[in-house]
């Protein structure tokens, strides 16, 4: 999962891996090997791209956390829903696949470039359930509606 999300943070910020491999002194075949799950930036190196593109260094490395991406938009308004449960119309269809409540999701935090939301849905064709929790870029948010506060 590091490999992909570290794919698609590049590609969402229009930089090859050779850029990317320039930016961080290291060579584009180490860029691709960790994109390609072939091995693993060091803490340090971690750390750059997680600066670089504008993500905690634990929603870069952990494997709960999926990117979604596809312009920039005035995110003050954004800071508020952090806590709230709301609806987003999404451009990003496969996020509605595997919520059950298909547009209602907790909002854990807000930068500049990604919205960070949790959710649950049902594991496989079980009845069993889990915590899923997705980086939503901005740029793929029509609109949101707040719904409710976070009972937890």
């Amino acid at each position: 999962m590091l490999g992909e999300n570290l794919m698609k943070l590049r590609k969402k910020h229009g930089l090859s891996q050779q850029a990317v491999a320039d930016l961080l002194n290291v060579s584009r075949q180490t860029i691709s090997n960790w994109e390609l799950n072939q091995g693993a930036p060091t803490i340090d190196k971690a750390k750059e791209l997680a600066k670089l593109y504008h993500v905690s260094l634990d929603d870069l490395t952990e494997n709960e956390v999926e990117v979604i991406s596809s312009k920039q938009k005035d995110t003050h308004i954004l800071y508020g829903l952090i806590g709230k449960i709301c609806k987003i119309d999404c451009k990003e269809s496969s996020l509605y696949l595997d919520s059950p409540s298909k547009d209602q999701f907790l909002v854990l935090d807000v930068n500049e470039q990604w919205l960070k939301v949790k959710y649950q849905r049902r594991k496989g064709i079980s009845l069993k359930k889990e915590y899923v929790i997705k980086l939503i870029d901005l740029n793929d948010i029509n609109g949101f509606e707040i719904v409710g506060e976070n009972d937890e």
